[in-house]
């Protein structure tokens, strides 16, 4: 039995298979005939890592090298041979020498094309400019732009095969021929581009396109040297019109002029930044996107191309909303939001000019009619700059000032607020003022004290209920928990995939940057039990620069706290399990302790007692039992007897101390010697203490 898996076997078998058969096949037809054709050994059949057979693996990898190569193509789930390949099995019979030519040639095309890149990578801006001049109905050849950048044809080949440029179809061979499929893009690989040229308008004599129709070196560099005197922000702006009324059913336009920005829906992207390369663009398309068609994913890579790496603040921007036309301009970078049913999460500033006056579609003249009949949701209009120039000149200068939305801020504590918390408002007032400075605030005590109800209670009231969120750490809540991490998710296939998918304080922070005069509350219960240090992570730095961007370790673009995002914590300081937050938590926090010794704690449950008219010992049992506690950490809170139940029954007051409080005295004194019964029981306790009058 064989040890090794034939690779050579298979994928000479894969390619008499596509030969035989003349035309295209699905990828999975071709492997079913492989394995009719072939004896598969049991090391071949054995399961891959993924569940696949080995051999099913091995087959789709190497066919890929022959991709690479030329002498197949796999577009679209479909795959079919070329002449270089059907000349590579008449060439080399023997399957050894075919598995090492294609080994040799894949080594060879992967060489030049990284050295081409690392050659050409300081010239790849002049090379997209030159791109950017050829229009439609026209081609250039490999030679001119070698000789633009002083290259050789075959490194800018090999180049672009590497790199996606825009336009880079429209690069023939120097005699207007398509070029081999080894120097195709990707993205192009597997079109039939003699027919997609010819669509544009190139005129083709046989296999070679119209050379009146090639725009020569000297006339791109000439074109190129004028663009590049003329300054960049001239030659940068483009217009755009985007569409927006019926996105998923959903008219989003209204949005768009009220709030000043404008949005692709980008449900399935990751969020990426303005500098994301066109290739990595790409891949991320193809990846998240694959349950939809080709043409589906080759034009949202145009939609996202467009509204990532071509759109410039400044650019003219229009949209069109029952039948009125509204005017703008694009006012700053891109960014990702997590916006509702996820319809507009890629999106960019936008200042609209305007939104009082709408023009009538019959004001649109020149070629605006005509390019606004496609019904594609962007569409590049700079051709037609000349009319859009006329009509922004005819805007009303005053336009309406729009006020800016007012800073968040924290409510004023109210003597309501503070009769409701029974506490006293000079206290309530420094905590709000503290959390107002310093955005992150620790409540810490021993268990029982009131913190998270006040944490809960005085939130609600210092901001909107909407804006308020509550999480709970513990040992095993991590970075992705918190703040974004990949999660499975199925697919529109049943496809089991992993989603980047954002945790409460993203979830928060996205918010609270959507809604700048609403101040947003995340509330950390326990968060002492957590891993700080691998929960934060680099937030870590944010909490301290809050105006200061940082990358984070999954999304790509810098990501920053919005000044209306506030922090409350609470800390057992009873909680031994993990120690005590570290310098660099001390240092990012406000620290303020609740203690039932101490204001505001201390009276707490008499002040209770007092406003729901009940009558018991209890606040002065419980001072008698926490004066008899050593470890101040280890006192014994209020809300343990802020029950009705608790002084309205007869045994009410017994069940919790049997229940609630001596256990946790027992597992105190776990280690020492001492007779918790007799030490802190109620009897013992209710003879050390006065005769009540």
């Amino acid at each position: 039995m064989s040890e090794m898996i034939r690779n050579g076997l298979l994928l000479r078998t894969c390619l008499e298979v596509l030969r035989d058969n003349g035309g295209r096949m699905h990828g999975r037809e071709v492997l079913d005939e492989v394995a009719k054709r072939i004896d598969l050994t049991e090391v071949e059949r054995k399961p891959h890592k993924n569940g696949v057979p080995a051999w099913n693996v091995a087959a789709r990898f190497h066919t890929g090298d022959a991709a690479t190569a030329g002498w197949l193509v796999k577009r679209d789930g479909l795959w079919w041979i070329t002449e270089a390949g059907r000349k590579a099995l008449d060439t080399y019979p023997g399957t050894d020498d075919l598995y090492a030519e294609i080994g040799r040639q894949y080594r060879e095309v992967y060489r030049h094309r990284k050295l081409a890149r690392k050659k050409y990578e300081s010239r790849l801006h002049t090379l997209a400019s030159a791109l950017e001049l050829v229009p439609p109905g026209s081609w250039t050849a490999y030679d001119d732009l070698a000789d633009l950048v002083d290259g050789s044809a075959d490194d800018i080949a090999h180049l672009l095969a590497e790199t996606y440029v825009e336009n880079s179809h429209r690069v023939l061979q120097a005699d207007g021929q398509v070029p081999l499929a080894m120097h195709q893009h990707v993205k192009h690989r597997g079109n039939d581009l003699r027919v997609q040229l010819a669509g544009e308008g190139v005129e083709f004599e046989g296999r070679h396109a119209n050379a009146e129709q090639r725009i020569t070196a000297d006339f791109l560099r000439e074109r190129v040297t004028e663009a590049e005197a003329v300054g960049p922000e001239s030659t940068a702006r483009r217009a755009w019109l985007v569409r927006g009324s019926n996105v998923d059913g959903v008219d989003l336009v209204p949005d768009w002029l009220a709030q000043g920005w404008v949005s692709l829906a980008a449900s399935q992207l990751p969020e990426l930044d303005d500098e994301v390369d066109s290739q990595r663009l790409q891949q991320v398309v193809e990846e998240e996107y694959r349950h939809k068609s080709y043409s589906v994913r080759e034009k949202l890579l145009g939609y996202f191309s467009a509204f990532l790496r071509r759109m410039r603040p400044g650019d003219y921007l229009m949209t069109m909303h029952r039948g009125e036309v509204y005017l703008g301009q694009v006012d700053g970078s891109a960014y990702f939001v997590e916006s509702p049913d996820r319809r507009s999460n890629l999106r960019r500033p936008a200042r609209w000019l305007n939104v009082g006056s709408p023009r009538d579609l019959t004001d649109l003249t020149g070629p605006l009619p005509t390019l606004t009949q496609s019904q594609d949701d962007l569409i590049d209009l700079t051709d037609a700059l000349d009319a859009l120039d006329r009509l922004f000149a005819d805007l009303v200068p005053e336009q309406p000032v729009v006020e800016p939305a007012p800073e968040a801020r924290l409510a004023d504590v109210t003597p309501q607020i503070a009769e409701e918390v029974l506490t006293d408002i000079g206290w309530l007032t420094e905590l709000r003022d503290l959390l107002a400075e310093r955005r992150q605030v620790i409540l810490y005590g021993p268990p029982g004290t009131g913190k998270t109800y006040l944490a809960k209670n005085l939130a609600a009231k210092l901001t909107e209920s909407h804006a308020v969120k509550l999480i709970q750490f513990h040992p095993s809540y991590t970075y992705e928990d918190f703040f974004e991490g990949f999660r499975p998710a199925s697919g529109d296939d049943g496809t089991l995939r992993f989603k980047l998918t954002s945790g409460p304080l993203r979830q928060l922070a996205d918010d609270a940057r959507e809604n700048p005069s609403i101040a947003y509350i995340l509330i950390i219960d326990e968060i002492n039990r957590g891993n700080l240090a691998k929960i934060f992570g680099e937030l870590y730095f944010l909490l301290e620069y809050r105006d200061q961007g940082i990358r984070l370790q999954y999304s790509t673009g810098e990501f920053t706290l919005p000044p209306n995002l506030y922090l409350i914590g609470t800390m057992n300081t009873a909680d031994r399990s993990i120690a005590l937050v570290d310098a660099a938590m001390r240092r990012r926090f406000a620290f303020v302790e609740l203690h039932p010794t101490k204001p505001p704690v201390a009276g707490l449950l008499r002040r209770w007692l007092d406003r729901e008219g009940l009558d018991s010992d209890a606040p002065e049992l419980l001072d008698a039992l926490n004066g008899r506690l050593e470890d101040a950490d280890y006192a014994v809170g209020p809300s343990h007897f802020m029950r009705e139940s608790v002084h309205t029954r007869p045994d009410g007051l017994d069940r919790v101390w049997r229940h609630d409080i001596l256990p946790l005295l027992v597992e105190h004194h776990y280690a020492d010697d001492v007779d918790v019964e007799q030490r802190y029981g109620l009897d013992a306790l209710r003879e050390s203490l006065p005769p009540r009058p």
